[in-house]
């Protein structure tokens, strides 16, 4: 049977449901159709690979969430809006837009996602928030840190690859020819990133630079693991991007 994998992306924003088109804004038309396309090639990879991907509507019920967290093998959070700062106790300082609805769903499903052993994969903001959810810190704003981190905001769409990262930790990344690889070649569209490390987790994948690029929580045999890039705008032409998804599957499936 194929792994049921859940896929908590945000392609619309609800708040625009009952907005005509030619009232909202080019930033949020292009906003939407971004992730609504990053959204689309996640669950053809996630298929491709041999799972099954359902997308996830965002639910505030604890009893609903849990069911959630039970029903799937697997979950893939994805890029997005920025996340609360609270949530990892500070105040703003660099955030831009957020979306308290989402933050809270995710945080939650996450936790319960984890509690009951499942599979998870995280994406970019994904990454953050399994950082987030286990007691790490991001940065708010990484260009305010360093303006030379201006290299990780490319643009979309995200076919290209902008910089590399070491593979300190190979076990939890794809092989490359069947090998370990000692590095990787990514996309990057980030302006926030990991800043103090959860308590347990392993870095998987840094740059040159300084920033962590991946991390994997050792002990979890179900795999919870996250990548700071987007695989799946690689995917469809770097096979080593692509494995991401079947790994994710793979762990699912066990």
């Amino acid at each position: 049977m194929r792994p049921l994998i859940g896929v908590a992306s945000s392609a619309f924003y609800y708040s625009h449901a009952d907005t005509l088109f030619d009232d909202v804004s080019r930033e949020v038309i292009e906003t939407c159709w971004q992730r609504l396309c990053l959204t689309g090639k996640m669950c053809a990879h996630i298929e491709s690979a041999g799972g099954t991907a359902v997308l996830l509507s965002l639910k505030e019920d604890a009893d609903v969430i849990d069911t959630i967290a039970e029903r799937f093998d697997g979950f893939l959070f994805a890029g997005g809006a920025d996340i609360t700062p609270a949530l990892y106790g500070e105040t703003p300082d660099g955030s831009g837009e957020t979306d308290a609805a989402r933050d809270k769903f995710e945080y939650a499903l996450l936790k319960k996602a984890y509690q009951k052993g499942k599979t998870v994969f995280g994406i970019c903001r994904g990454q953050q928030m399994m950082n987030i959810v286990f007691g790490g810190t991001i940065f708010q704003d990484i260009n305010s840190i360093d303006p030379t981190w201006k290299l990780h905001q490319g643009p979309y769409p995200m076919e290209d690859y902008i910089h590399s990262v070491k593979a300190l930790r190979p076990e939890f990344l794809p092989r490359a020819d069947g090998t370990y690889a000692t590095a990787l070649d990514v996309n990057s569209a980030h302006h926030q990133a990991i800043k103090k490390l959860a308590p347990g987790f392993v870095v998987t994948a840094e740059t040159d630079d300084g920033l962590i690029e991946g991390i994997a929580l050792p002990e979890y045999k179900k795999g919870l693991i996250g990548v700071q890039w987007h695989p799946e705008s690689l995917a469809d032409k770097d096979p080593v991007q692509h494995d991401f998804f079947r790994m994710l599957v793979e762990y699912a499936g066990k």
